[in-house]
């Protein structure tokens, strides 16, 4: 019989689940039979009831990988609460005009399933020690990270923006095994602005993505596109205000070191903007993009350049 040492808990923490931070009435003991592969003592650690019930149906050498199997579980579990921050925000559902009861009851606790959800599944628990002393163990966990947060595989990534905001599975699918992994962020991007569509029309959009792949990939043959960009100086770039909107810097060099100078042309290479902006997650780089498109539209009134763009004679000297 393993001898299980309870880790420490921190005065602030006390009553929590390691695992997600609700209270805990339980605990979980890791692992569940000896194993050879563990590099610490057996472990006793506090937990809710579902987070116990999970735990104890994972099987794993790894207390990282244990967590991060029990989280992952918990985004699955609770993906149309999480999804409701993706589709609202908190004054668009306390502003919102939804009549009827069940809607009632909806807008009332809808924001409060989110942030609880939100708030489980982003805790990573806190340091492991066990009466004072820390364990020196190597989060040996792996998976797959995108916009912030880790899952245990793509697939479950996959699976996971799917049900969370309640995309098309037909097409999602579909572009995923098109556009792949190192893609992701466009196929949710192309999957977001088709939820409710027929199998006939995702197999369109399908096609269109295909198409559009093929000239990506003859375009990036040629000669021209194989050979370096303009050289701007980022730092040289003024942030440009136009009413409420700000077009950044990192905006306005992308377009200056692509030669881009009218909203045709960004059209033509909007794939590549957010290929490369995919890094910030989608509503960064959209906001970018869309200060672009906004700059872009007003360098086309010349005495507007002219007076009021202070990247005026930048673009000259670039041209």
């Amino acid at each position: 019989m393993l001898n299980y040492e309870p880790i420490d808990i921190p005065f602030n923490h006390r009553h929590t689940c390691w695992f997600c931070a609700e209270p805990s009435n339980d605990i979980v003991q890791y692992p569940k039979v000896a194993s050879p592969y563990l590099a610490h003592v057996p472990l006793q650690l506090p937990a809710c009831r579902e987070c116990k019930v999970i735990a104890w149906s994972c099987i794993t050498d790894s207390i990282w990988d244990l967590r991060l199997q029990v989280n992952n579980a918990l985004m699955k579990r609770y993906a149309k609460h999480l999804g409701i921050g993706v589709n609202w925000t908190k004054q668009e559902l306390e502003e919102t005009t939804l009549e009827g009861t069940s809607f009632k009851g909806f807008t009332d606790s809808a924001w409060m399933m989110y942030e609880i959800a939100k708030g489980r599944v982003n805790f990573s628990g806190w340091p492991l020690a066990i009466n004072g002393v820390p364990l020196d163990i190597i989060d040996d966990s792996y998976g797959y990270d995108f916009d912030g947060a880790r899952f245990i595989n793509f697939d479950a990534a996959v699976e996971f923006y799917q049900k969370a905001e309640s995309l098309n599975k037909y097409l999602i699918d579909g572009l995923v095994s098109l556009l792949g992994q190192d893609r992701f962020a466009y196929a949710l991007r192309v999957a977001r602005l088709h939820p409710s569509i027929s199998k006939r029309m995702a197999d369109e959009v399908i096609a269109e993505i295909t198409e559009q792949e093929f000239d990506r990939a003859e375009m990036l043959r040629q000669p021209e596109h194989r050979s370096g960009l303009k050289d701007v100086n980022i730092e040289s770039i003024s942030a440009v205000t136009l009413g409420s909107e700000q077009v950044q810097p990192e905006a306005i060099a992308w377009a200056m070191r692509r030669d881009i100078g009218d909203l045709v042309e960004l059209q033509q290479c909007e794939d590549a903007f957010f290929d490369e902006h995919e890094h910030l997650g989608g509503v960064a780089a959209f906001a970018l993009y869309h200060g672009l498109q906004l700059y872009l539209e007003a360098r086309q009134d010349d005495s507007w350049s002219e007076q009021h763009d202070p990247n005026y004679a930048l673009w000259n000297q670039n041209s």
